[in-house]
């Protein structure tokens, strides 16, 4: 997957969330209810 900057992901522990830093295969994204958090992309699916 091609994760874009402000494109909308789902986490199955955290929820929802909106990419807002990409660095390779690193995205920082900020929660809906958790706040922002780092993440591996493979762990993330566009929603």
């Amino acid at each position: 997957m091609s994760e874009r900057i402000g494109m909308c992901v789902f986490h199955t522990k955290c929820g929802y969330a909106e990419v807002k830093v990409k660095e390779g295969n690193k995205l920082e994204i900020a929660f809906e209810k958790s706040g922002d958090k780092r993440v591996l992309d493979s762990f993330v699916e566009a929603a």
